[in-house]
């Protein structure tokens, strides 16, 4: 059926039959009929226009509350139908809905809409006018337990109106609940209903009422068609061979860059080019159907028409993976699309799994594996960066280089044609060398089956998203009803933190937060220390640790009572620790004998260090190494300064422990991890 809006009648009914509470109603078509049934259903009484044009009736004059006779129900029946067709002209008017007037209360909205890539999602804030101005709203990707319906009220601002606030007694969360929870199952079971906007629900201090409901309904649209199977062998990703197809001595081509990068490949490396015997010292090969040895991986970088012919010999020769590096395929339009699904088909008929194409290809330090055209390797480390843009990457590398920041693999994913962000994310669950995970979307095609991998991938590897898009125009247009202010980004982040994904603003602070978790791991609580030898820099701990929920515990009085045993008499006492300015390395190993010994009251230490003539950074890095190491809790380095604290630094670093150059981004980033982890809990 074509898409349209339910009368409000028409939605009213719909809730009743569902047990959702709405007020006694009767929809008019005349005045006679308005003030009959305003005389029946007992003053006062609200008048509602009802059309599919008007969207927000009291723009329009299309709401008049307080009617309190039949004469004032006849003339409000006259006013609302000359102001709507006053202000809203053309718009069809289906009548007059007239409704019981309830009892003020609290105003809340729960809506709904079918996002592209994730399905029925809900929403909750205060309702009312404000709205979609204040923003503030809760999101869950369906379906939710009523425990998660709870958590989703409590994380709005004003769910303090809820629990009472300012003399008010409070109101009937309970009630709420079962709304939401009712109609959660009514948007998931019924595959008509597209939209809803609830609004408002009003909240007293017993039940509750539905006072105005917007339904629109129409046919499911057809789903996108599946990958194969996310069960990729895992093997597939260490190749023992590797050929390059498009391999050049043509500096300005890519098969040029690709090969000269893979040189350093310990395995068999194969150039493939028809009008060259040798490349780079290596045999060349006219096909891959004449390298003599078995090929693992298969670099293609020759012309978007010479794919599939390429892919077809590939699949003959027993290739696993094709890393089609070309363009020109879907992105340029339909005919590229044309090609691309050309290209998955031949793949799919030989069991030839293919990254891309229109990637940037697979780096994997560790191996020497560079198969990008990228002209810059980045060091081994610990975090997997995935990416869906190829020039994230290359930016990403060459910042990496000087930060000393290091990637167990990287990996474009290009036009996801075959594999994408789920298979190189079950990859990274079990790689060894990947301690954490780092990626980059733009859009995801099934946002529930990436749900539910990277929601199983968390429970074993932190991983961290920078999602593109949470500032385009589509934002504004969302307001049409209220259910849409889940736009398409804050749609994205919920679904990413329900599944246990930390979500990241920027690239610098995934990869601080990345680091971070590779090192450290997820918290055990949101105990912190902070311990300094620079007073300013204590002060702004403590209202850095405020600003992103971070809790900075009391110290107990045997811990004080063995720190006054050995730090000055003016120490500050308090946490964060101030031990001043004359601290040296032996001052700082000191105080963490005494953390190690008392690990019970604290989870997370933020130890800052500041350069100063009295102290060699080295010596203080080697003693921040040491603390680490001898306790289960998260250290985190915040080594501050330029040159003269670099080599501090470098050795956190080579000691796989992260640093923060910046005091605010450390507590920033603990600060994210713990929301996640705490809403993961929930």
């Amino acid at each position: 059926m074509p898409e349209r809006m339910l009368t409000e009648s028409e939605g009213y009914r719909l809730l009743k039959a569902c047990g959702i509470p709405v007020p006694p109603h009767h929809l008019a078509t005349s005045a006679s009929d308005a003030w009959a049934a305003a005389d029946g259903i007992g003053y006062p009484v609200v008048m509602k226009v009802i059309s599919p044009d008007i969207i927000h009736k009291s723009d329009v004059g299309g709401v008049v509350t307080g009617i309190e006779s039949p004469e004032e129900a006849e003339d409000a029946y006259h006013t609302i139908l000359r102001d709507a067709a006053a202000r809203a002209p053309g718009a069809m008017i289906a009548g007059i809905v007239v409704e019981k007037q309830m009892p003020a209360g609290l105003e809340v909205l729960i809506g709904g809409k079918t996002d592209p890539s994730f399905g029925k999602v809900i929403t909750f804030g205060l309702g009312g006018k404000l709205v979609e101005l204040l923003q503030d709203v809760s999101i869950r990707v369906l379906p939710v337990t009523e425990d998660e319906i709870r958590t989703m009220i409590r994380e709005v601002e004003g769910s303090r109106l809820i629990r009472g606030y300012r003399g008010e007694p409070p109101k009937d969360e309970e009630a709420l609940v079962r709304i939401i929870a009712k109609m959660a199952r009514i948007f998931v079971e019924n595959p008509h209903i597209h939209e809803f906007d609830l609004n408002p629900v009003i909240l007293y201090e017993q039940g509750a009422s539905v006072v105005d409901a917007r339904i629109i309904v129409g046919d499911t649209p057809g789903g996108t068609v599946a990958r194969l199977s996310v069960r990729v062998p895992q093997d597939i990703f260490y190749p023992e061979s590797i050929a390059v197809i498009g391999a050049s001595i043509n500096p300005k081509k890519v098969g040029y860059s690709v090969l000269r990068n893979l040189l350093s490949f310990s395995g068999s490396l194969y150039p493939v080019n028809p009008s060259h015997s040798e490349l780079f010292g290596r045999t060349a090969y006219p096909s891959v159907l004449d390298i003599p040895g078995p090929v693992d991986w298969a670099v293609v970088a020759v012309p978007a028409r010479l794919v599939p012919g390429v892919i077809e010999e590939c699949g003959r020769k027993g290739v696993r993976l094709a890393i089609i590096v070309t363009a020109a395929f879907r992105e340029t339009g339909a005919k590229g699309a044309a090609l691309e699904e050309e290209v998955v088909a031949i793949a799919r008929r030989h069991s030839v799994r293919v990254v891309g194409p229109n990637c940037l290809g697979i780096m994997m330090p560790y191996m020497g594996i560079n198969a990008t055209f990228d002209p810059v390797s980045p060091r081994a480390g610990d975090v997997a960066f995935i990416s869906q843009s190829g020039a994230i990457i290359t930016t990403v590398v060459d910042w990496s280089l000087p930060e000393e920041f290091g990637f167990s693999t990287v990996i474009s994913v290009g036009n996801q044609a075959d594999l994408g962000f789920e298979h190189f994310l079950r990859f990274a669950e079990q790689d060894e060398k990947t301690r954490s995970v780092t990626l980059y979307i733009e859009e995801i095609q099934d946002g529930r089956r990436f749900m539910q991998i990277v929601g199983e991938v968390t429970k074993h590897k932190p991983v961290v998203v920078v999602k593109s898009g949470s500032s385009r125009k589509g934002r504004a247009a969302a307001s049409s009803h209220t259910g849409s202010l889940a736009g398409s980004y804050e749609v994205y982040v919920a679904a990413f933190q329900q599944a246990g994904v930390v979500v990241a603003r920027s690239l610098r602070d995934a990869f601080n937060l990345a680091e971070l978790l590779a090192s450290e791991g997820y918290p055990k609580g949101r105990r912190a220390i902070a311990v300094t030898s620079a007073g300013g820099f204590a002060v702004l701990a403590s209202d850095y640790a405020e600003a992103y929920g971070v809790d900075m515990v009391d110290l107990p009085d045997d811990v004080l009572r063995e720190l006054d045993a050995f730090l000055p008499p003016f120490w500050n006492h308090a946490n964060p620790m101030d031990i001043l300015g004359d601290a040296d390395a032996t001052r700082f190993a000191a105080l963490f004998d005494v953390l190690i010994r008392h690990q019970e009251f604290w989870d997370i230490a933020f130890v800052i260090a500041v350069p100063t003539t009295l102290v060699d950074p080295a010596h203080v890095a080697n003693e921040i190494v040491r603390f680490s190491r001898n306790t289960e809790k998260v250290v985190v380095g915040c080594m501050l300064g330029g040159d003269s604290i670099r080599s501090g630094q470098r050795i956190l670093r080579s000691s796989r422990i992260p640093n923060f150059e910046e005091l605010e981004d450390a507590f920033k980033a603990v600060g994210n991890i713990l929301s996640v982890r705490a809403a993961r809990e929930d």
